[in-house]
């Protein structure tokens, strides 16, 4: 596969970010990783999903009380992917790289990913690639979607918009099931080859995928019987899978984000931090709840800048972001609510699928 490159200088806007990004964390004396907010948040989301999840197996609850406590696992699931192990993942967790390691496989690889493979297809294609087919990830679901104008149009696709939230159900079941597996014997991400897995990157994974699939079927089959949590599993992963591809979807499946093609000689006219404005937005900023719940991911755009910086800081770095990009006549994407950022994604879908 031939690399994309972007244009490096000169790049006056990531010069002058950088300068007063790192101006505000020496001026205020404080570290870039995460602190006891974050801290914190982890033990709560923990607490609460063995907490939760031990009401279902133990508690003499309904079992309709039960499977609707299957649901909020998922989501419980989900805040935890976007609180913890993302920063984790991108070692902006903790300082100590051993720290973001444990802490990433307790959020992730326990949850039924896999870190190794995230690392790959998240911190380096999705994160260099944003948005340009072929190279993200993200955006590789063609021919089952058809998520960016450089993708060929199938008949089906102008029911895209319809179809997407079922399918949506079945996010996590595609990754525990069949998606990492296929990864693991093609070695192959998208069209990237990646690197050879080591003993430890084989333990790790193998041990996550047994503990999950311990934790969250084999248990509760024990307790609950094979149809009854085949259930429970499918409404946990339901909530789980739609939860997460909202989230995601909402930062650069939306309308007014470009999809850049790359010209003739794969190259990307363009620095690489402006590409990242322009095909990110934000969304719901001003709401503290949703903030806390998805773990910063809706200041997608500074996160994009700076995902070595711990996602408690993105509400105070935004202000930063945004007034550089007024200066410098840069359009800086932001949806109000979470909902006219959710209508927006569907009216990409609809168009993007309906566009020959």
């Amino acid at each position: 596969m031939s690399k994309v490159t972007f244009t490096n200088n000169p790049r006056p806007f990531k010069n002058l970010l950088d300068e007063r990004i790192e101006s505000y964390f020496s001026n205020n004396h404080i570290a870039q990783r995460g602190n006891w907010k974050l801290w914190s948040k982890t033990i709560i989301l923990l607490i609460s999903l063995f907490t939760v999840w031990g009401l279902i197996l133990f508690a003499p609850l309904p079992g309709l009380l039960k499977l609707a406590l299957c649901g909020l696992v998922g989501f419980i699931q989900a805040t935890i992917g976007f609180n913890v192990m993302h920063d984790a993942a991108h070692g902006s967790y903790s300082s100590n790289s051993k720290v973001n390691n444990i802490i990433a496989f307790i959020g992730g690889d326990l949850m039924g990913g896999s870190t190794f493979f995230w690392k790959i297809k998240h911190n380096i294609l999705h994160h260099t690639y944003t948005n340009i087919d072929g190279f993200d990830d993200d955006i590789a679901k063609y021919p089952m979607f058809r998520l960016s104008p450089a993708q060929g149009h199938k008949w089906w696709h102008k029911y895209q918009h319809i179809y997407s939230v079922p399918l949506y159900f079945f996010t996590t079941f595609n990754w525990i099931l069949f998606d990492d597996y296929y990864k693991l014997a093609t070695k192959k991400i998208n069209n990237m080859e990646i690197r050879t897995m080591k003993t430890s990157d084989h333990i790790e994974f193998w041990f996550g995928k047994i503990l999950n699939f311990t934790l969250f079927f084999i248990i509760p089959a024990f307790i609950f019987g094979f149809w009854w949590t085949l259930l429970g599993f499918f409404i946990m992963h339901a909530v789980l899978g739609l939860t997460l591809a909202l989230v995601f979807q909402m930062a650069h499946v939306v309308e007014d984000i470009d999809f850049p093609i790359p010209n003739e000689k794969d190259k990307i006219e363009n620095e690489w931090a402006l590409h990242q404005v322009n095909t990110t937005a934000n969304f719901a900023m001003g709401n503290k709840i949703i903030s806390w719940l998805v773990g910063g991911l809706n200041y997608q755009v500074e996160h994009h800048l700076y995902p070595k910086i711990s996602h408690v800081h993105y509400p105070e770095i935004s202000k930063i972001v945004r007034d550089t990009c007024r200066e410098m006549k840069i359009t800086y994407h932001a949806f109000p609510t979470f909902g006219n950022a959710l209508v927006s994604h569907f009216s990409f879908l609809k168009r993007v699928g309906q566009a020959a």
